[in-house]
């Protein structure tokens, strides 16, 4: 008999609520008396040759500085001030104890990592950035990576750097020379923006990481493969913006919007899942409090925002998991082949699959989940959640106004799993029956305690059409503009909102594109990523409910 290995009770548990306002890169000065060593570049005014590396006195590239560093240690530890400008010499190999920082003006050295755009441009040649241990890379654009093998924008093998306020995007992993294109789930190159390799447990927060790709091969935005062999497993703390104890791998507070995976997997291998995350062989990070939209798996594969699978159990928190598309199945989270993720607080919605697969979650192949506390809406293919041959425990979540399939739809030819469970849930609305039970050849479901629109058999469930809060707002748009320095679109629309102080984190949908309101002033609202289509008469927006009971 199997059983969930992270089940947990949630009784009096500290509710991690989503928060739009630590969304995304920001300014952080640098406490320079935490260094014993500080070092200066600038491609502007700086000098390989004659240039010490001081303020007065800068280097030129990062690449010649990083050569230079040869003493750093835990007793000496470096911080290297990069000022604005592209720096385009090479890959930039870490180092442990070096600490990295752009965003500098090259004349008073104050930072600004929005005035002050620090450029490490991968020219479409090569990989951009290699991380290392003890180490940190904060406030640069880490662009045009073209890589052979896994992590094109930044590969972590067997490393845990601190990745921070970063912008990592448009880079690209090629597919394996070798790889045979009449066959189905290969292994292709993985990690089009980021790679984390077996035991690299870094600390990802506060980046957009956006339009990255993978050939064919899993994890446009971020992948996580391999076996954490480390002792003492537990979430790594920041304090003072800095790593304190803790070994499993963090994303926090990230827009991972618009990457890709398996955009020439024109054979349709099946070999490239997870156009936002994806997690294999045991991986185990915490993904929480970001923003994770508009990601795509092609190629016939599936996840477009989240995919797991093989022993990996992440935490997905309190996340924006909204318009994401696949090619096969689970628009917004797929988990397989004995992965256990805890799915909790996320907003999943607007998310779709090819050929009526579900939008929002799925689990098949031996896959479990606990999935609780969640809002899963307005997803628009399949239905909300679909367990086939697979354990879970659904509870607390409210499934609404989901097309193309039921609330839950359940099927299993095995009989060794325990009773899957469907408890305390909303299940209203959705486009078929709520609850679709296929075919159970193992135990009876418990399904208790539900609001259940037209009523189920089962122990305690009943019919009570909740009052939710009209909430809904539309409105017609007067022109888009998309920000490349902040990675955000102001949106100018015809009337303005009474509420737009109360907008912020709000999920808006232009046609098929679907995004979080990061502020609202008046007539102008402004959403993270690019959403600058081309207005058209009568262009509309929705800005969707909160699902807050009257």
């Amino acid at each position: 008999m199997f059983l969930f290995l992270n089940c947990i009770s949630f009784a009096g548990e500290f509710q991690f609520l989503r928060s739009i306002f630590h969304i995304g890169p920001n300014v952080e000065q640098v406490d320079l008396t935490s260094y014993q060593s500080i070092v200066y570049i600038s491609i502007q005014t700086g000098s390989d040759k004659n240039g010490d590396g001081s303020q007065q006195n800068p280097w030129q590239t990062l690449t010649y500085a990083l050569t230079k560093i040869n003493d750093a240690s835990e007793s000496n530890k470096y911080a290297v001030l990069v000022a604005e400008g592209t720096y385009n010499s090479g890959s930039f190999i870490m180092k442990e104890y070096v600490e990295l920082y752009g965003g500098f003006c090259p004349k008073t050295w104050k930072r600004d990592i929005f005035e002050h755009q620090t450029i490490l441009d991968g020219m479409n040649v090569r990989r951009v950035v290699v991380g290392a241990n003890n180490a940190r890379i904060d406030g640069f654009r880490i662009k045009n990576g073209l890589s052979h093998s896994h992590g094109s924008g930044i590969l972590c093998d067997d490393t845990s750097p601190i990745i921070s306020n970063n912008f990592i995007i448009d880079n690209f992993v090629l597919e394996p020379d070798d790889f045979n294109h009449s066959r189905i789930h290969q292994q292709g190159n993985h990690g089009g923006g980021i790679a984390c390799l077996y035991n690299a447990v870094p600390v990802i927060r506060s980046n957009i990481i956006a339009n990255n790709k993978t050939s064919i091969g899993n994890g446009g935005g971020i992948s996580f493969y391999g076996w954490l062999r480390m002792p003492g497993i537990s979430e790594p703390k920041i304090k003072s913006n800095r790593l304190e104890g803790g070994l499993q791998p963090l994303v926090e507070n990230n827009v991972i919007i618009g990457n890709i995976v398996g955009v020439n997997d024109i054979h349709r291998t099946r070999s490239s899942n997870g156009g936002g995350i994806s997690c294999a062989f045991e991986a185990r990070p915490i993904i929480r409090n970001n923003i994770i939209a508009n990601n795509q798996a092609k190629g016939r594969s599936d996840g477009g925002g989240i995919y797991n699978e093989y022993y990996s159990d992440p935490l997905i928190e309190a996340n924006w998991i909204i318009g994401n598309m696949a090619d096969d199945d689970a628009g917004g989270i797929y988990t397989m082949r004995m992965g256990q993720p805890i799915i909790k607080h996320n907003l999943i919605a607007g998310n779709r699959a090819a050929g009526n697969g579900v939008g929002g979650i799925r689990l098949s192949k031996e896959g479990r989940a606990r999935i609780v506390d969640n809002l899963i809406v307005r997803n628009l293919s399949g239905g909300g959640v679909q367990c086939v041959d697979s354990y879970m425990e659904l509870e607390n979540n409210i499934i609404m106004h989901n097309q193309g399939g039921s609330a839950v739809m359940y099927q299993t030819k095995f009989s060794y799993f325990i009773s899957s469970i469907i408890r305390n849930n909303t299940l209203r609305d959705n486009e078929q029956e709520p609850i679709i039970i296929k075919d159970n050849q193992g135990q009876p479901l418990q399904i208790e305690n539900n609001n259940i629109q037209g009523g189920f058999e089962g122990q305690d469930n009943y019919d009570t059409n909740p009052e939710f809060i009209d909430d809904v707002i539309k409105g017609k748009i007067k022109s888009i503009l998309f920000d490349s320095v902040s990675y955000s679109t102001a949106i100018v629309i015809q009337k303005p909102i009474d509420k737009n102080n109360q907008l912020a984190g709000r999920v808006l949908r232009l046609e098929n594109c679907w995004s979080v309101i990061k502020t609202a002033e008046r007539k102008k609202i402004i959403v993270w990523g690019d959403l600058s289509v081309s207005p058209k008469n009568d262009f509309e927006f929705e800005i969707i409910s909160e699902y807050q009971l009257k």
